[in-house]
């Protein structure tokens, strides 16, 4: 009797728009990937985000009140070329 082995990959259909398809693939163009590995990178990634984001973080009273007074010091000015780039339109917005 032959043994089975488990199944290491378990196909997914998704139906998308075509102009999330053309994001999509550009998106996967730009960075050297299949469309179907970077969908995966991107859901894995989405996946691990909201986990964390709904994960409880403990930090003793000195962490904590050195967090609260570094997001309340004053912000910095982006240097300019960060500037620039976040006036850009994405590619997608054109």
């Amino acid at each position: 009797m032959a043994a089975t082995s488990a199944r290491k990959e378990t196909p997914v259909s998704i139906r998308f728009r075509d102009d999330d398809l053309a994001i999509i693939d550009m998106g996967a163009a730009l960075t050297g990937l299949s469309r179907t590995e970077f969908i995966r990178r991107a859901a894995v990634q989405g996946a691990q985000t909201a986990i964390l984001n709904e994960s409880v973080i403990r930090v003793s009273t000195d962490a904590f009140e050195a967090f609260v007074a570094a997001i309340e010091a004053p912000s910095v000015a982006a240097p300019a070329k960060v500037a620039e780039r976040l006036q850009r339109q994405a590619p997608w917005e054109h």
